[in-house]
Protein backbone atom coordinates (compact mmCIF):
# COMPACT_ATOMS: atom_id res chain seq x y z
CA UNK A 1 0.00 0.00 0.00
CA UNK A 2 1.64 3.60 -0.80
CA UNK A 3 0.23 6.68 0.49
CA UNK A 4 1.01 10.03 -1.28
CA UNK A 5 2.65 12.78 0.35
CA UNK A 6 0.66 15.98 0.05
CA UNK A 7 3.16 19.08 -1.80
CA UNK A 8 4.17 21.92 0.02
CA UNK A 9 2.98 24.94 -1.55
CA UNK A 10 5.81 26.93 -3.38
CA UNK A 11 5.74 30.90 -2.09
CA UNK A 12 4.80 33.27 -4.22
CA UNK A 13 5.58 37.10 -4.77
CA UNK A 14 2.71 39.86 -4.93
CA UNK A 15 2.46 38.83 -9.10
CA UNK A 16 2.22 35.19 -8.52
CA UNK A 17 5.47 34.18 -9.63
CA UNK A 18 7.28 31.86 -7.40
CA UNK A 19 10.07 32.77 -5.16
CA UNK A 20 13.24 30.68 -4.98
CA UNK A 21 13.78 30.01 -1.58
CA UNK A 22 17.47 31.24 -0.53
CA UNK A 23 19.75 30.67 2.54
CA UNK A 24 23.12 32.84 3.73
CA UNK A 25 23.96 35.86 5.38
CA UNK A 26 22.26 39.18 4.59
CA UNK A 27 19.08 37.95 3.03
CA UNK A 28 17.20 39.85 0.98
CA UNK A 29 15.98 43.21 3.35
CA UNK A 30 12.86 44.09 2.49
CA UNK A 31 12.90 47.24 4.88
CA UNK A 32 16.42 48.37 2.49
CA UNK A 33 18.15 48.79 5.79
CA UNK A 34 21.06 46.96 4.69
CA UNK A 35 21.06 48.11 0.88
CA UNK A 36 21.30 51.94 2.12
CA UNK A 37 24.25 51.11 3.74
CA UNK A 38 27.34 52.04 2.06
CA UNK A 39 29.63 48.97 1.08
CA UNK A 40 32.79 49.60 3.05
CA UNK A 41 36.11 48.34 1.76
CA UNK A 42 37.49 45.27 2.98
CA UNK A 43 40.96 44.73 2.75
CA UNK A 44 44.01 44.03 5.10
CA UNK A 45 44.72 45.63 8.51
CA UNK A 46 48.14 46.92 7.78
CA UNK A 47 46.05 49.20 4.81
CA UNK A 48 43.64 50.44 6.89
CA UNK A 49 46.22 51.72 9.40
CA UNK A 50 48.22 53.31 6.88
CA UNK A 51 45.59 55.49 5.75
CA UNK A 52 44.15 56.08 8.82
CA UNK A 53 47.01 56.15 11.37
CA UNK A 54 48.02 60.13 11.45
CA UNK A 55 44.63 61.06 11.64
CA UNK A 56 43.71 58.79 14.55
CA UNK A 57 46.86 60.07 16.42
CA UNK A 58 46.07 63.72 15.78
CA UNK A 59 42.63 63.58 17.29
CA UNK A 60 43.55 61.08 19.68
CA UNK A 61 46.28 63.70 21.11
CA UNK A 62 44.36 66.55 21.16
CA UNK A 63 41.26 64.20 22.87
CA UNK A 64 43.60 63.40 25.63
CA UNK A 65 44.99 66.80 25.72
CA UNK A 66 41.79 68.89 25.96
CA UNK A 67 39.42 66.21 27.76
CA UNK A 68 39.58 65.56 31.78
CA UNK A 69 37.71 62.09 31.22
CA UNK A 70 39.82 60.95 28.26
CA UNK A 71 43.00 61.91 30.36
CA UNK A 72 41.67 60.25 33.80
CA UNK A 73 40.37 56.98 31.73
CA UNK A 74 44.30 56.62 30.64
CA UNK A 75 45.38 57.39 33.78
CA UNK A 76 43.10 54.94 35.27
CA UNK A 77 44.16 52.14 32.49
CA UNK A 78 48.02 52.85 32.82
CA UNK A 79 46.97 52.26 36.99
CA UNK A 80 45.27 49.24 36.59
CA UNK A 81 47.70 47.56 34.10
CA UNK A 82 51.11 48.68 35.85
CA UNK A 83 50.47 50.37 39.38
CA UNK A 84 54.19 51.47 40.28
CA UNK A 85 55.75 48.69 37.54
CA UNK A 86 56.09 45.38 36.67
CA UNK A 87 57.98 43.18 39.21
CA UNK A 88 60.69 40.62 37.62
CA UNK A 89 60.74 37.22 38.64
CA UNK A 90 63.83 35.66 36.85
CA UNK A 91 63.24 32.27 36.34
CA UNK A 92 66.58 30.94 34.53
CA UNK A 93 66.09 27.06 33.09
CA UNK A 94 68.47 25.71 35.48
CA UNK A 95 68.87 22.42 33.30
CA UNK A 96 70.01 24.14 30.23
CA UNK A 97 72.54 26.29 31.93
CA UNK A 98 73.70 22.70 34.12
CA UNK A 99 73.04 23.80 37.06
CA UNK A 100 70.88 22.53 40.48
CA UNK A 101 67.99 23.81 40.80
CA UNK A 102 69.03 25.26 44.85
CA UNK A 103 72.14 27.04 42.31
CA UNK A 104 69.72 27.95 39.80
CA UNK A 105 67.04 29.84 42.46
CA UNK A 106 70.28 31.36 43.79
CA UNK A 107 71.07 32.69 40.41
CA UNK A 108 67.87 34.47 39.81
CA UNK A 109 67.83 36.10 43.32
CA UNK A 110 71.09 37.65 42.33
CA UNK A 111 70.26 38.64 39.06
CA UNK A 112 66.76 40.28 40.77
CA UNK A 113 68.40 42.43 43.35
CA UNK A 114 70.67 43.55 40.53
CA UNK A 115 67.81 44.47 38.26
CA UNK A 116 66.50 46.46 40.97
CA UNK A 117 69.51 48.60 41.89
CA UNK A 118 70.34 49.28 37.62
CA UNK A 119 66.35 49.94 37.05
CA UNK A 120 65.53 52.22 39.72
CA UNK A 121 68.40 54.50 38.81
CA UNK A 122 67.33 57.14 36.21
CA UNK A 123 71.15 57.77 35.66
CA UNK A 124 72.10 54.22 34.87
CA UNK A 125 69.18 52.96 32.48
CA UNK A 126 67.28 56.36 30.95
CA UNK A 127 70.10 57.59 28.22
CA UNK A 128 68.31 61.02 29.39
CA UNK A 129 69.03 60.16 32.78
CA UNK A 130 65.31 61.35 34.10
CA UNK A 131 63.40 58.16 34.23
CA UNK A 132 63.08 54.78 35.97
CA UNK A 133 62.27 51.76 34.19
CA UNK A 134 59.09 51.82 35.47
CA UNK A 135 58.72 55.46 34.67
CA UNK A 136 59.88 54.53 30.39
CA UNK A 137 56.88 51.70 30.89
CA UNK A 138 54.38 53.78 32.01
CA UNK A 139 55.20 56.41 29.16
CA UNK A 140 55.48 53.84 26.57
CA UNK A 141 51.39 53.10 27.34
CA UNK A 142 50.51 56.37 27.39
CA UNK A 143 51.88 56.63 24.04
CA UNK A 144 50.09 52.96 23.18
CA UNK A 145 46.92 55.13 24.17
CA UNK A 146 47.46 58.11 21.82
CA UNK A 147 49.33 57.01 19.12
CA UNK A 148 49.06 52.99 19.38
CA UNK A 149 52.48 52.11 19.58
CA UNK A 150 55.49 52.93 22.19
CA UNK A 151 59.19 53.11 20.74
CA UNK A 152 62.24 53.29 22.57
CA UNK A 153 66.01 52.14 21.54
CA UNK A 154 68.94 51.03 23.63
CA UNK A 155 72.18 52.31 23.49
CA UNK A 156 75.95 51.26 24.79
CA UNK A 157 76.71 55.09 26.76
CA UNK A 158 79.63 54.34 28.69
CA UNK A 159 79.75 57.41 31.36
CA UNK A 160 82.25 58.33 33.80
CA UNK A 161 79.14 58.42 36.58
CA UNK A 162 77.61 55.25 35.46
CA UNK A 163 78.66 51.75 36.02
CA UNK A 164 76.57 50.19 33.60
CA UNK A 165 76.66 50.97 29.53
CA UNK A 166 72.99 50.03 28.70
CA UNK A 167 70.68 52.76 28.54
CA UNK A 168 67.20 53.27 27.18
CA UNK A 169 66.37 55.87 25.07
CA UNK A 170 62.26 56.60 24.61
CA UNK A 171 61.33 58.44 21.50
CA UNK A 172 58.10 59.21 19.55
CA UNK A 173 56.51 57.18 17.23
CA UNK A 174 55.82 60.26 14.41
CA UNK A 175 59.61 59.60 13.98
CA UNK A 176 59.34 56.52 12.71
CA UNK A 177 58.66 57.81 8.77
CA UNK A 178 55.78 56.30 7.01
CA UNK A 179 57.45 55.58 3.76
CA UNK A 180 56.22 52.57 1.79
CA UNK A 181 58.36 50.88 -0.74
CA UNK A 182 56.99 47.48 -0.99
CA UNK A 183 59.84 46.22 -3.31
CA UNK A 184 62.87 47.61 -0.63
CA UNK A 185 60.53 45.52 1.96
CA UNK A 186 59.99 48.70 3.28
CA UNK A 187 56.21 49.38 4.49
CA UNK A 188 55.08 52.43 6.88
CA UNK A 189 58.67 52.79 7.64
CA UNK A 190 59.29 49.11 9.20
CA UNK A 191 61.81 46.94 7.15
CA UNK A 192 60.56 43.71 6.93
CA UNK A 193 61.83 40.09 5.38
CA UNK A 194 60.01 37.82 3.13
CA UNK A 195 58.06 36.54 6.29
CA UNK A 196 57.54 39.81 7.81
CA UNK A 197 59.76 39.81 10.47
CA UNK A 198 60.72 43.45 11.23
CA UNK A 199 64.29 44.06 10.81
CA UNK A 200 64.82 47.41 10.61
CA UNK A 201 63.38 51.20 10.75
CA UNK A 202 63.55 54.10 8.65
CA UNK A 203 63.24 57.52 11.23
CA UNK A 204 63.89 60.88 11.84
CA UNK A 205 66.96 61.80 14.30
CA UNK A 206 68.88 64.65 14.93
CA UNK A 207 72.56 64.41 13.85
CA UNK A 208 74.83 67.32 14.48
CA UNK A 209 71.74 69.56 15.16
CA UNK A 210 69.96 68.65 12.09
CA UNK A 211 67.08 66.04 11.60
CA UNK A 212 67.59 63.18 9.20
CA UNK A 213 66.32 60.21 7.87
CA UNK A 214 68.41 57.55 8.91
CA UNK A 215 67.44 53.47 9.07
CA UNK A 216 67.78 51.78 12.23
CA UNK A 217 68.44 47.98 12.68
CA UNK A 218 66.14 46.25 14.97
CA UNK A 219 69.09 43.98 16.12
CA UNK A 220 72.41 43.56 16.12
CA UNK A 221 74.15 40.11 14.99
CA UNK A 222 73.81 38.41 18.07
CA UNK A 223 70.17 38.50 18.47
CA UNK A 224 69.78 41.52 20.64
CA UNK A 225 67.50 44.24 20.58
CA UNK A 226 68.31 47.52 19.57
CA UNK A 227 64.95 48.80 18.82
CA UNK A 228 61.96 48.23 20.86
CA UNK A 229 58.37 48.43 19.19
CA UNK A 230 55.39 47.54 21.39
CA UNK A 231 51.76 47.92 19.43
CA UNK A 232 48.34 45.45 19.49
CA UNK A 233 47.43 44.57 16.46
CA UNK A 234 46.17 41.83 13.71
CA UNK A 235 49.28 39.75 12.27
CA UNK A 236 49.62 41.47 9.08
CA UNK A 237 50.21 45.46 10.80
CA UNK A 238 53.62 46.89 10.91
CA UNK A 239 52.33 49.62 13.10
CA UNK A 240 49.68 49.94 15.69
CA UNK A 241 46.59 52.52 15.92
CA UNK A 242 45.12 53.94 18.81
CA UNK A 243 42.26 52.05 20.94
CA UNK A 244 40.81 55.74 20.28
CA UNK A 245 40.01 55.41 16.61
CA UNK A 246 36.59 53.74 18.16
CA UNK A 247 35.47 56.20 20.04
CA UNK A 248 36.74 59.52 18.47
CA UNK A 249 33.25 60.30 17.25
CA UNK A 250 30.94 58.82 20.48
CA UNK A 251 33.65 61.39 22.51
CA UNK A 252 32.77 64.58 20.02
CA UNK A 253 28.54 63.71 20.46
CA UNK A 254 29.44 63.95 24.40
CA UNK A 255 31.32 66.94 24.28
CA UNK A 256 28.89 68.51 21.91
CA UNK A 257 26.09 67.28 23.87
CA UNK A 258 27.76 69.12 26.93
CA UNK A 259 28.52 72.29 24.83
CA UNK A 260 24.63 72.45 23.85
CA UNK A 261 23.80 72.09 26.94
CA UNK A 262 25.20 74.32 28.90
CA UNK A 263 24.36 76.95 26.19
CA UNK A 264 20.89 76.10 26.65
CA UNK A 265 20.74 76.83 30.64
CA UNK A 266 22.81 80.22 29.86
CA UNK A 267 20.49 81.70 27.49
CA UNK A 268 17.85 80.81 29.57
CA UNK A 269 19.52 82.36 32.63
CA UNK A 270 20.11 85.47 30.85
CA UNK A 271 17.07 85.90 28.66
CA UNK A 272 15.13 84.97 31.91
CA UNK A 273 12.34 87.90 32.07
CA UNK A 274 10.01 89.17 29.04
CA UNK A 275 7.60 91.71 27.79
CA UNK A 276 4.44 89.62 26.08
CA UNK A 277 2.79 93.27 23.99
CA UNK A 278 0.80 93.87 21.08
CA UNK A 279 3.16 96.58 20.46
CA UNK A 280 6.58 97.46 18.78
CA UNK A 281 9.58 96.37 21.09
CA UNK A 282 10.95 100.10 21.17
CA UNK A 283 7.46 101.52 22.16
CA UNK A 284 7.37 98.40 24.93
CA UNK A 285 10.33 99.12 26.53
CA UNK A 286 9.93 102.99 26.87
CA UNK A 287 7.02 102.44 29.02
CA UNK A 288 9.80 100.71 31.34
CA UNK A 289 12.34 103.94 31.76
CA UNK A 290 12.27 105.47 34.82
CA UNK A 291 13.78 108.73 35.94
CA UNK A 292 16.80 107.56 38.02
CA UNK A 293 17.19 111.14 40.01
CA UNK A 294 13.13 110.90 41.07
CA UNK A 295 11.95 107.47 40.36
CA UNK A 296 9.42 108.85 38.01
CA UNK A 297 8.28 107.22 34.71
CA UNK A 298 9.18 109.61 31.89
CA UNK A 299 7.58 110.17 28.48
CA UNK A 300 4.26 110.40 27.00
CA UNK A 301 2.98 107.50 29.64
CA UNK A 302 4.44 109.16 32.05
CA UNK A 303 1.52 112.16 31.41
CA UNK A 304 -0.94 110.10 31.05
CA UNK A 305 0.16 108.12 34.46
CA UNK A 306 -0.27 111.37 36.30
CA UNK A 307 -3.44 111.75 35.95
CA UNK A 308 -4.02 107.89 36.59
CA UNK A 309 -1.91 108.68 40.32
CA UNK A 310 -4.64 110.92 41.28
CA UNK A 311 -7.11 107.93 41.58
CA UNK A 312 -4.29 106.26 43.45
CA UNK A 313 -4.12 109.38 46.26
CA UNK A 314 -4.59 108.08 49.27
CA UNK A 315 -3.68 104.65 48.89
CA UNK A 316 -0.51 103.30 48.99
CA UNK A 317 1.48 99.87 47.55
CA UNK A 318 4.61 99.17 49.38
CA UNK A 319 7.00 96.50 48.71
CA UNK A 320 9.65 97.97 51.18
CA UNK A 321 12.84 99.09 49.80
CA UNK A 322 14.18 95.81 47.72
CA UNK A 323 10.63 96.10 45.72
CA UNK A 324 9.55 98.08 42.87
CA UNK A 325 6.56 98.21 40.90
CA UNK A 326 6.64 99.57 37.04
CA UNK A 327 3.35 100.08 34.97
CA UNK A 328 3.98 98.90 31.71
CA UNK A 329 1.56 99.46 29.03
CA UNK A 330 -2.25 98.89 28.54
CA UNK A 331 -2.56 94.58 27.50
CA UNK A 332 1.05 93.61 27.84
CA UNK A 333 2.47 91.43 30.44
CA UNK A 334 5.28 91.11 32.35
CA UNK A 335 6.66 87.12 32.22
CA UNK A 336 9.21 85.50 34.23
CA UNK A 337 11.04 81.65 33.04
CA UNK A 338 13.18 79.40 34.87
CA UNK A 339 16.29 77.93 33.60
CA UNK A 340 14.29 74.54 32.93
CA UNK A 341 16.11 72.44 30.37
CA UNK A 342 13.65 71.36 27.69
CA UNK A 343 14.42 67.97 28.11
CA UNK A 344 15.44 65.24 30.94
CA UNK A 345 17.90 62.85 28.91
CA UNK A 346 20.88 64.53 29.25
CA UNK A 347 22.18 62.30 31.84
CA UNK A 348 21.05 59.20 30.35
CA UNK A 349 22.42 59.59 26.97
CA UNK A 350 25.99 61.32 28.60
CA UNK A 351 26.29 57.91 30.80
CA UNK A 352 25.57 55.99 27.70
CA UNK A 353 27.98 57.98 25.49
CA UNK A 354 30.67 57.40 28.65
CA UNK A 355 30.24 53.27 28.73
CA UNK A 356 30.95 53.16 25.09
CA UNK A 357 33.81 54.80 25.75
CA UNK A 358 34.75 53.17 29.02
CA UNK A 359 34.35 49.70 27.10
CA UNK A 360 36.49 50.69 24.07
CA UNK A 361 39.47 52.05 26.67
CA UNK A 362 39.22 48.90 28.96
CA UNK A 363 38.06 50.92 32.23
CA UNK A 364 35.12 50.49 33.96
CA UNK A 365 32.23 53.21 33.47
CA UNK A 366 32.41 53.95 37.51
CA UNK A 367 36.21 54.66 37.08
CA UNK A 368 35.88 56.84 34.19
CA UNK A 369 32.63 59.16 35.53
CA UNK A 370 33.47 58.45 38.96
CA UNK A 371 29.62 57.86 39.11
CA UNK A 372 28.23 55.52 41.88
CA UNK A 373 25.24 56.48 42.21
CA UNK A 374 23.40 53.28 40.93
CA UNK A 375 26.16 51.31 41.51
CA UNK A 376 26.19 47.63 43.63
CA UNK A 377 28.03 45.67 45.34
CA UNK A 378 27.24 43.09 43.01
CA UNK A 379 27.99 44.92 39.70
CA UNK A 380 31.06 46.65 41.20
CA UNK A 381 32.14 42.75 41.58
CA UNK A 382 31.08 41.43 38.15
CA UNK A 383 32.43 44.23 36.06
CA UNK A 384 36.28 43.89 37.96
CA UNK A 385 35.95 40.14 37.17
CA UNK A 386 34.86 40.89 33.44
CA UNK A 387 37.12 43.80 33.00
CA UNK A 388 40.64 42.00 34.67
CA UNK A 389 41.50 39.70 32.06
CA UNK A 390 41.55 43.04 29.65
CA UNK A 391 44.44 43.86 32.29
CA UNK A 392 46.00 41.24 32.37
CA UNK A 393 46.19 41.05 28.37
CA UNK A 394 47.54 44.69 28.13
CA UNK A 395 49.70 44.08 30.90
CA UNK A 396 50.91 40.68 28.68
CA UNK A 397 51.45 42.33 25.26
CA UNK A 398 52.25 46.28 25.69
CA UNK A 399 53.97 46.18 29.30
CA UNK A 400 56.00 43.04 29.15
CA UNK A 401 57.61 42.96 26.11
CA UNK A 402 59.21 46.13 26.45
CA UNK A 403 60.66 45.49 29.94
CA UNK A 404 61.55 42.09 28.52
CA UNK A 405 63.41 43.43 25.68
CA UNK A 406 65.19 46.01 28.28
CA UNK A 407 66.17 43.49 30.80
CA UNK A 408 67.58 40.93 27.93
CA UNK A 409 70.31 43.74 27.05
CA UNK A 410 70.85 44.59 30.59
CA UNK A 411 71.49 40.79 31.49
CA UNK A 412 73.49 40.30 28.32
CA UNK A 413 76.37 43.19 29.52
CA UNK A 414 76.30 42.11 33.06
CA UNK A 415 77.09 38.72 31.91
CA UNK A 416 79.54 39.96 29.50
CA UNK A 417 81.31 42.14 32.26
CA UNK A 418 81.35 38.95 34.67
CA UNK A 419 79.31 40.77 36.89
CA UNK A 420 77.06 37.87 36.84
CA UNK A 421 78.57 34.76 36.35
CA UNK A 422 76.94 31.49 34.69
CA UNK A 423 78.91 28.41 33.50
CA UNK A 424 80.08 29.13 29.94
CA UNK A 425 80.27 32.51 30.29
CA UNK A 426 79.37 34.82 27.35
CA UNK A 427 79.46 32.07 24.64
CA UNK A 428 77.10 30.10 27.02
CA UNK A 429 74.98 32.87 27.11
CA UNK A 430 74.96 33.60 23.43
CA UNK A 431 74.06 29.91 22.89
CA UNK A 432 71.27 29.86 25.63
CA UNK A 433 70.05 33.37 25.51
CA UNK A 434 66.06 32.09 25.84
CA UNK A 435 66.82 30.11 28.70
CA UNK A 436 68.40 32.24 30.55
CA UNK A 437 66.74 35.65 30.09
CA UNK A 438 63.24 33.26 31.19
CA UNK A 439 61.08 35.70 32.77
CA UNK A 440 57.55 36.79 34.57
CA UNK A 441 56.87 39.91 34.93
CA UNK A 442 54.19 40.36 37.65
CA UNK A 443 51.90 43.34 38.43
CA UNK A 444 50.00 44.80 40.65
CA UNK A 445 47.23 42.58 42.47
CA UNK A 446 43.27 42.63 41.18
CA UNK A 447 41.32 45.12 42.97
CA UNK A 448 38.35 43.88 45.87
CA UNK A 449 35.21 45.27 46.21
CA UNK A 450 35.93 43.20 49.96
CA UNK A 451 39.34 42.33 50.75
CA UNK A 452 38.16 40.30 53.77
CA UNK A 453 36.14 37.93 51.50
CA UNK A 454 39.16 37.45 48.88
CA UNK A 455 41.77 37.18 51.66
CA UNK A 456 39.36 33.99 53.19
CA UNK A 457 38.99 32.68 49.37
CA UNK A 458 42.76 32.95 49.20
CA UNK A 459 43.28 30.64 52.33
CA UNK A 460 40.85 28.50 51.14
CA UNK A 461 42.27 27.49 48.05
CA UNK A 462 45.86 27.22 49.67
CA UNK A 463 44.28 25.05 52.20
CA UNK A 464 42.54 22.78 49.58
CA UNK A 465 45.74 22.40 47.68
CA UNK A 466 43.87 24.31 44.52
CA UNK A 467 46.28 26.78 44.29
CA UNK A 468 50.27 27.49 45.29
CA UNK A 469 51.74 30.04 46.96
CA UNK A 470 53.43 31.48 44.00
CA UNK A 471 50.47 31.53 42.19
CA UNK A 472 48.58 33.59 44.98
CA UNK A 473 51.70 35.94 45.11
CA UNK A 474 51.74 36.45 41.50
CA UNK A 475 48.03 37.24 41.83
CA UNK A 476 49.24 40.25 44.02
CA UNK A 477 52.56 41.80 42.80
CA UNK A 478 54.25 39.37 44.57
CA UNK A 479 57.00 37.60 44.41
CA UNK A 480 56.55 34.24 47.02
CA UNK A 481 60.72 33.63 47.43
CA UNK A 482 60.59 37.33 48.47
CA UNK A 483 58.00 37.04 50.89
CA UNK A 484 59.28 33.86 51.88
CA UNK A 485 62.73 35.41 52.79
CA UNK A 486 61.26 38.47 54.33
CA UNK A 487 59.13 36.12 56.59
CA UNK A 488 62.23 33.89 58.01
CA UNK A 489 63.87 37.46 58.73
CA UNK A 490 61.01 38.65 60.65
CA UNK A 491 60.80 35.42 62.80
CA UNK A 492 64.30 35.42 63.09
CA UNK A 493 64.31 38.66 64.47
CA UNK A 494 61.39 37.97 66.77
CA UNK A 495 63.13 34.89 68.50
CA UNK A 496 66.17 37.21 68.79
CA UNK A 497 64.22 39.55 70.29
CA UNK A 498 62.33 36.69 72.72
CA UNK A 499 58.72 37.68 71.19
CA UNK A 500 56.40 35.10 69.69
CA UNK A 501 56.76 34.41 65.86
CA UNK A 502 54.04 36.19 64.26
CA UNK A 503 54.58 34.17 61.64
CA UNK A 504 53.84 30.81 62.79
CA UNK A 505 50.95 28.68 61.67
CA UNK A 506 48.31 28.49 64.83
CA UNK A 507 47.99 25.18 66.38
CA UNK A 508 51.43 24.52 65.68
CA UNK A 509 53.42 23.24 68.70
CA UNK A 510 54.98 26.79 68.92
CA UNK A 511 51.55 28.52 68.98
CA UNK A 512 48.85 28.28 72.44
CA UNK A 513 45.10 28.86 71.11
CA UNK A 514 45.46 32.64 71.76
CA UNK A 515 48.49 33.47 69.01
CA UNK A 516 50.74 33.11 71.98
CA UNK A 517 54.11 30.71 72.51
CA UNK A 518 52.79 27.57 73.74
CA UNK A 519 55.43 26.88 76.47
CA UNK A 520 55.03 23.51 78.11
CA UNK A 521 58.07 21.50 79.47
CA UNK A 522 60.33 22.99 77.59
CA UNK A 523 59.67 26.64 78.61
CA UNK A 524 62.74 28.47 80.09
CA UNK A 525 65.05 26.65 77.69
CA UNK A 526 67.07 29.65 76.59
CA UNK A 527 66.18 33.61 75.81
CA UNK A 528 64.79 32.65 72.50
CA UNK A 529 61.66 30.55 73.60
CA UNK A 530 60.53 34.05 75.10
CA UNK A 531 59.11 35.58 78.07
CA UNK A 532 57.36 33.28 80.39
CA UNK A 533 53.50 33.03 81.10
CA UNK A 534 51.61 35.06 83.19
CA UNK A 535 48.87 34.12 86.49
CA UNK A 536 45.96 32.49 84.54
CA UNK A 537 43.51 34.85 85.21
CA UNK A 538 45.39 37.45 83.62
CA UNK A 539 45.53 34.91 80.32
CA UNK A 540 41.67 34.95 80.70
CA UNK A 541 41.39 38.76 80.82
CA UNK A 542 43.58 38.60 77.52
CA UNK A 543 41.05 35.77 76.19
CA UNK A 544 38.12 37.82 76.87
CA UNK A 545 39.91 41.23 75.58
CA UNK A 546 40.33 39.12 72.45
CA UNK A 547 37.01 38.15 72.17
CA UNK A 548 35.62 41.30 72.51
CA UNK A 549 38.02 42.84 70.06
CA UNK A 550 37.07 40.49 67.69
Amino acid sequence: MTTSVPSIPRPVDAGGAAVRPQAGYLRPDRTGFIAGWTQPALRESRHDVRAAWRPVAARAVETIQNSGWMAGAVDQAIADTLGTGLKLNAVPDAEALGLSEDEARAFARQIERRWRRWSRRPLECDARGKMTVNMMADAMLRSHYAYGEGAARILRRKRTFARSATKVQLFSPLRIQHETAEELGLYQGVFVDGDGLATGYRVKAQVGGHERTVDLPARDRDGSPLLVHVFDGAADQTRGISPFAPILKVFRQADQLADATLVTMLLQTIFAATVKSDSLSEEAFDGLKVDEANGEVTGELGEYLKAKNLWWEGSKLDLGSFGRVNHLFVGEELQFHSTNHPHNNYLPFLRNLLREIARAIGVSYEALSFDYEKATYSSVRMGIASLWPLVTRRRLHLSAPFYQAVYEAWLEEEIFHGWLAVPGGYGAFLKHRAAICQAEWNGPAKPTADDLKSAKSMGERLERGTTSLAHECAEMGLDWEDVAEQRARESARYRQLGQADPHAAKGSPLVGHNGGPAFGEDEGDGPEDGPEDGPEEDQGEDDRDEGEAA
